[in-house]
């Protein structure tokens, strides 16, 4: 099966708008509040040449976002296919959503590696934290935090597969936390603690941004000692209580693909599954040779 990439500019507006709308209803659905759909132009817009599928991708360095797909007879082989044909290589990322179908689907298929998953509660269905207290992080504290935070997050990145190599996960986690944090734990929006227990010991710490329709845990992390002491909950009980106080109903977060044992707390506090994304090598499935990208 060959592949045509539309680049008749109407017909091409027309498409992307179409498989923004789909992405959006889903995670609207898959979040169960509205979200406002924008106007969003960019990637590349291919069908097949019987044109019964569709498919919105994003190539980049390395990678190709697959961002919808619209069609009966989407499959692995067919997607390779199309890799192969526009000379793309390296991986194929994509989302599938709570009670979605074809990306759930495609993941199964595709023997997929989840790399995170997205995950929020109604802080007004959390119990109250007990036997542990916050306390904001001074500057001190948060130079300690900083020299094993970058490292912990690259290495959960690159397990995860969100880039291929360990240097790529620590370049991308440096950019990353200095972008978020420009003023350390005074950056505005964002609340950073140290955990500590009933007798004033540390146990781990905690970050937060408070966003305007819900807030964000950006970490949350128990010193090896103190795990398995059901400190965890306490502490994301903890920020859900800050989460009401600051008016806010929502409380999300993201779990690397490869904690397991994390996914599972969370689940038990009361947080539901909205988004996985995935990885999946290009050209697994191929059938073809690549070919010069037209």
């Amino acid at each position: 099966m060959s592949w045509n990439r539309v680049s008749d500019p109407e017909q091409r507006g027309v498409l992307i708008s179409a498989a923004v709308g789909r992405v959006y209803a889903a995670r609207s659905a898959a979040e169960r509040r509205d979200i406002p759909v924008p106007e969003l132009d960019s990637g590349e817009i291919w069908q097949t040449d019987d044109g019964t599928v569709t498919v919105w991708t994003i190539p980049g360095d390395g990678e190709v976002v697959l961002a919808d797909v619209d069609g009966p007879t989407i499959a692995w082989p067919i997607l390779d296919d199309l890799a192969a044909q526009a000379g793309w290589s390296g991986i194929w990322h994509f989302s599938s959503f709570a009670e979605g179908t074809e990306m759930a689907a495609l993941a199964a298929a595709g023997d997929a590696r989840r790399v995170a998953t997205k995950m929020r509660v109604s802080v007004s269905e959390v119990p109250a934290p007990a036997g542990i207290r916050l306390v904001p992080m001074g500057e001190d504290d948060f130079a300690a935090y900083r020299a094993v935070a970058d490292e912990d997050y690259a290495q959960e990145r690159f397990a995860s597969g969100a880039e291929p190599t360990i240097e790529d996960s620590r370049r991308v986690a440096a950019e990353q936390m200095a972008e978020l944090l420009p003023d350390g734990p005074r950056t505005p929006g964002h609340r950073l603690w140290t955990v500590r227990d009933s007798v004033g010991e540390r146990v781990g710490i905690l970050w937060v941004h408070v966003g305007e329709d819900a807030a964000f845990i950006y970490d949350i992390s128990l010193d090896e000692s103190r795990r398995g002491q059901g400190l965890g909950t306490q502490a994301l009980r903890a920020a859900a209580e800050q989460t009401a106080a600051a008016g806010l109903d929502v409380l999300a977060l993201n779990v690397f693909g490869s904690n397991d044992g994390a996914r599972r707390l969370y689940a038990r506090e009361g947080y539901r599954e909205t988004e996985a994304l995935w990885s999946v090598p290009i050209g697994r499935h191929s059938r073809t040779v690549s070919a010069d990208r037209p």
